[in-house]
């Protein structure tokens, strides 16, 4: 029984590795890595001033900026902190908030609806509205995204409070048992975490109907390929220096270098998730937003003379 479940795994990575190099995960990778350099900022500010209705925006730019000197360096942290700080909107003219805060909904969208096109592409579907509707229909459910990343962020931020209060309660009776049991809770935290933002990528973003059941599977083994790739690129940007040639701009390189990384595990999960659902022959239709591309493709040909 083992056997037969670790032989259909390998069947299905393998396929899903031929379909992953198929799509171009690397040029999209890059395309999209061009557009979060550009998102970034607006989208980490809009996601701490969410979480940070409970604890503090202030409080809440430090855990982000806190999180990411972990991942890519403190240099990099600094610098994203920057930009989170000339990002945010401070004036007293309304109509001056107004425009500065709808640049920042549409530039913190921007990754969202380039990664909801890849996904479309992975799924093979595509809108059928008109340009202008359908702009703005992305950037309204991209904007829920960014409310979901936020939700995601602050849930996480309450359960590290609880689990660092109790961790200190038990130190006081077996101090071995409370740092183990503070790494694991703290491992499946984020593994949680990560694994329901990647599930909500993968349900809410392409123009389909899917079940979360399936789009969990997918995203777990995402979390698990990210968690790795978490450790070895941060093992490699602290035992090197992969950007010193590039100067000043060695923390911008960094973080276009990180997305583009994360972006190509994402779309290896987006395909495993696929070649999932068509293994279990679950009915995958598009939404009312979407059309198959064959179907537009056949739509056109009989409307020809």
């Amino acid at each position: 029984m083992i056997v037969k479940k670790l032989s259909l795994f390998f069947s299905l990575i393998k396929n899903t590795a031929l379909s992953w190099v198929d799509n171009d995960p690397f040029g999209k990778s890059a395309i999209i890595s061009y557009y979060a350099l550009f998102s970034l900022p607006s989208l980490l500010m809009i996601v701490a001033y969410i979480a940070g209705q409970f604890f503090g925006v202030d409080a809440m730019r430090g855990k982000i900026v806190d999180k990411i000197g972990g991942l890519i360096g403190e240099g990099v942290a600094q610098a994203i902190e920057g930009m989170i700080a000339n990002a945010s909107v401070n004036s007293s003219s309304t109509f001056t908030v107004v425009i500065g805060v709808a640049m920042l909904l549409f530039g913190a969208t921007g990754v969202f609806v380039r990664l909801k096109m890849a996904m479309n592409d992975i799924w093979e579907v595509e809108s059928k509205k008109t340009a202008l509707v359908q702009t703005v229909i992305d950037r309204l459910t991209s904007f829920g995204m960014v409310l979901v990343l936020g939700f995601l962020f602050l849930i996480s931020l309450i359960l590290s409070i609880v689990l660092n209060a109790v961790s200190e309660y038990l130190e006081g009776f077996a101090p071995t048992v409370a740092t183990v049991a503070a790494d694991l809770f703290s491992f499946l935290l984020a593994f949680t975490v990560i694994t329901g933002l990647f599930a909500a990528l993968f349900r809410l973003l392409p123009d389909i109907h899917i079940r979360w059941k399936t789009t969990f599977l997918g995203a777990s083994l995402t979390t698990i390929l990210f968690l790795i790739g978490e450790y070895l690129l941060g093992y490699y940007f602290t035992k090197s220096d992969p950007t010193s040639v590039y100067g000043g701009a060695s923390s911008v390189v960094l973080i276009l270098l990180w997305v583009y990384y994360t972006c190509i595990i994402m779309f290896f999960g987006a395909e495993f998730t696929y070649q999932y659902a068509n293994y279990i022959e679950e009915q995958v239709s598009p939404n009312e937003k979407g059309l198959r591309k064959q179907d537009k493709y056949k739509k056109i040909l009989d409307t020809k003379p």
